[in-house]
C-alpha cells in the first residue's frame, strides 16, 4: 500500500527545504564576521540546520513507517 499523500508531500518538502538551505546564495547571507557560541557563525548554521533536518527527517519516518504498519493491520 502506498504511505499517506500528506506524509510523502512532506519529506518531499523536506527533501527541498534541505536542498534550498545550502545553495551557495543562502550560505553567503551567512557567511559572516563573528561568533556564536565561540564557534563562526555559518558553522553554527551549517551544523544546526543540519541536525534539525534530521529530527525532521526522523520524525516524517517514524509517522510514515507507524501509518503503513496501521494499514497492514486493518
Amino acid at each position: 500500500m502506498p504511505p499517506p499523500r500528506k506524509l510523502t508531500e512532506r519529506a518531499f518538502v523536506l527533501a527541498l527545504v534541505a536542498f534550498f538551505a545550502w545553495i551557495p546564495p543562502l550560505v553567503g547571507v551567512f557567511s559572516l564576521e563573528g561568533t556564536l557560541f565561540g564557534l563562526p557563525i555559518l558553522f553554527v548554521y551549517f551544523f544546526a540546520g543540519w541536525a534539525l533536518l534530521i529530527g525532521c527527517c526522523a520524525l516524517i519516518t517514524r509517522a510514515l513507517r507507524h501509518s503503513i504498519q496501521t494499514e497492514e493491520r486493518e
